[in-house]
């Protein structure tokens, strides 16, 4: 059996050196995929760090001419407030279909599919974002709930900006569930939909009868790290999938959050919180400059 993790990449260099780090207690191969281009399809360099590299760690890079969509008009933008699992096909089938950047997305999160022929039926597959960690140290729960109920989703710590500066809600499904998957390696390759299909229909609640989710959080999400020097590249990439272009064309996005201590887009608040359970990569590791309040 092998434990195999497939994640898409913009720029999150510290966030992907904590990525590895964690993966390499306990998971055989990480696989990261960056495209050429951002998802609003201007062009961008190669931001991945190629030391990473190694036998567990494998990079795909994605050429975005001929299978990213380019800009067109009439473009229609994801609401948080009509994305529910009643209407979700209808909704989601429109959303891919007119709006480039959310097809652009699903095109690079759904190159999870490279692995499909090198997935034995009984390896594990974990679908994830880079920023969306395991807890390495629950690695023999993980892997046996996967065995019962053949795919699994998790919840996690939702940090942002810091490593220790929390959000106390998020939309969509409770705890940052239903965003990252674990599955057997049968269940990756004969999946009747694709992963960013998965992804999205759990965040608006569609699997709660049909996909696990354990009550215990079982990893971290730690969103804009380095915001610095990272927030405002990914805002702009990102900034043909929102209505209101404000939000993401200001390089004080975030400090603005820090100094509200609210994520505004998500109708949440921000809280310091330095006694969870912090994953072994980040206490192991070079994070200064990454704890609010200088707290470590």
């Amino acid at each position: 059996m092998k434990i195999i993790e497939f994640c898409p990449f913009f720029n999150e260099r510290k966030v992907a050196e904590l990525k590895v780090k964690e993966a390499s207690y306990w998971i055989d191969e990480l696989h990261f995929c960056e495209a050429d281009k951002t998802f609003s399809y201007e062009g961008k360099p190669s931001n991945f760090d190629m030391a990473l590299l190694g036998p567990k760690v494998k990079y795909h890079e994605l050429k975005a001419s001929g299978c990213f969509d380019s800009p067109y008009a009439d473009v229609s933008y994801y609401d948080i407030d009509t994305c529910g699992a009643k209407n979700f096909d209808e909704w989601y089938w429109q959303l891919i279909s007119k709006n480039f950047a959310y097809h652009n997305e699903a095109v690079q999160r759904n190159h999870c599919t490279l692995l499909r022929d090198a997935v034995n039926d009984d390896d594990i597959v974990i679908l994830s974002d880079v920023d969306e960690f395991l807890d390495s140290r629950m690695a023999d729960r993980i892997v046996d709930l996967v065995k019962r109920h053949q795919i699994i989703t998790v919840r996690l710590h939702f940090s942002a900006f810091y490593l220790n500066l929390f959000c106390d809600d998020n939309h969509g499904a409770v705890d940052f569930s239903y965003r990252l998957y674990v599955m057997t390696g049968r269940y990756f390759r004969k999946m009747p939909f694709t992963s960013d299909y998965l992804r999205k229909k759990g965040i608006a609640e569609g699997l709660g009868r049909t996909v696990h989710c354990p009550m215990e959080f079982m990893g971290f999400h730690h969103s804009w790290l380095q915001y610095e020097t990272n927030a405002f590249e990914k805002q702009r990439a990102f900034d043909a999938n929102v209505a209101d272009k404000a939000i993401v064309r200001r390089r004080e996005f975030a400090e603005e959050c820090i100094r509200d201590m609210r994520l505004p887009y998500l109708d949440a608040n921000l809280y310091v919180a330095n006694d969870k359970p912090f994953l072994r990569s980040v206490l192991e590791s070079d994070t200064q400059g990454l704890w609010f309040g200088h707290a470590q």
